[in-house]
């Protein structure tokens, strides 16, 4: 049976809203695919903003915080105290750096290439530039490397967990800023110590081996200080030697010989015993104080670097790094 004109213009109008709702259904689907299969890099674009004094203070303090979550290995807690640092001061473009480091540590390499891209992005005359550029193209030849691997992986085993995926590497050991060169000061002055506890006694003995006192003062022999009042006054008799400096007078050259000897032993023990208990201490000083571990990944970002930015309106230096 024939339906009438009203009929068929009601089931037009059915037609039509059907469909309107399946394209309007099919560019969703087909929008939310491309975002899928093409993820977008969440740190990239420009800074339009300029951080208020209450946004750096903000940014300092969640920096701090960032450093003592990735000191402990909780990388995930650092990134997000780090992308708050970002989110504050748009300008401060080295904590990329910081961020894509933590990601790393996660084994999340496409968000660390993300940030390393976004800080190249932003300061493209960087003075670590060719670095950053070599460590992006290393991070996308591991990704590329390992997709074979992971596919061959899943058809003969079960589906990888989130662990697998993103192995949580241990973080590097933690290096001293000086290495070992405090404990070389301080074995330097021990031996120093060493050699001038020998020296000491050595030399006094000599000297001691060799000096007259005021009761020996007719025998031939040995040697008498001219400082003491009770042999100063006895005179020089043929064969006598007075030693440098006027110190010793002696009655046989063996016996100038062991005085002078002696006295070089001495001073050069008293030398030594000092030099070396002022490098011992300094050694120990240096290794408790100013060489306290220090993770690797934060001397590198650690560093503070001037680039010329310019633009429209403006013109002047970015300085960017850790804070």
């Amino acid at each position: 049976m024939l339906g009438t004109k009203d009929e068929y213009r009601m089931w037009g109008t059915r037609a039509q809203g059907v469909s309107l709702v399946g394209l309007v259904v099919g560019v969703t689907l087909a929008t939310g695919m491309a975002m899928a299969d093409g993820s977008q890099n969440p740190f990239a674009g420009k800074c339009n903003r300029t951080a208020t004094d209450e946004d750096v203070e903000g940014a300092k303090g969640a920096h701090k915080a960032a450093r003592q979550f990735y000191e402990r290995g909780e990388y995930a807690r650092a990134i997000q105290y780090w992308r708050d640092v970002f989110n504050l001061d748009c300008n401060a473009v080295g904590t990329l750096l910081n961020i894509a480091n933590a990601y790393e540590k996660l084994g999340d390499r496409q968000n660390a290439i993300f940030a390393l891209e976004a800080y190249l992005e932003r300061a493209p005359d960087a003075p670590d530039a060719s670095k950053i550029q070599t460590r992006v193209k290393n991070l996308k030849d591991l990704q590329q490397s390992q997709v074979p691997t992971a596919s061959a992986s899943a058809t003969v085993s079960a589906p990888p967990t989130s662990s697998a995926i993103r192995p949580e590497l241990p973080p590097p050991p933690p290096v001293k800023p000086f290495g070992i060169a405090p404990w070389i000061t301080v074995g330097v002055g021990g031996a120093a110590l060493i050699a001038g506890a020998i020296l000491l006694p050595i030399g006094l003995g000599n000297v001691s081996g060799v000096q007259k006192g005021k009761d020996n003062v007719g025998d031939p022999s040995g040697c008498f200080r001219v400082s003491d009042p009770a042999t100063a006054t006895n005179p020089l008799a043929p064969g006598q030697v007075l030693t440098s400096g006027g110190q010793w007078f002696c009655y046989d050259k063996a016996s100038y010989d062991q005085a002078v000897l002696g006295q070089t032993q001495t001073l050069v023990g008293k030398i030594a015993l000092g030099v070396g208990g002022a490098a011992v201490a300094g050694g120990l000083v240096w290794e408790l104080l100013f060489n306290k571990p220090v993770p690797q990944d934060e001397q590198k970002s650690g560093r503070v670097h001037v680039t010329p930015s310019v633009g429209p309106g403006m013109s002047g230096v970015l300085v960017h790094g850790s804070f």
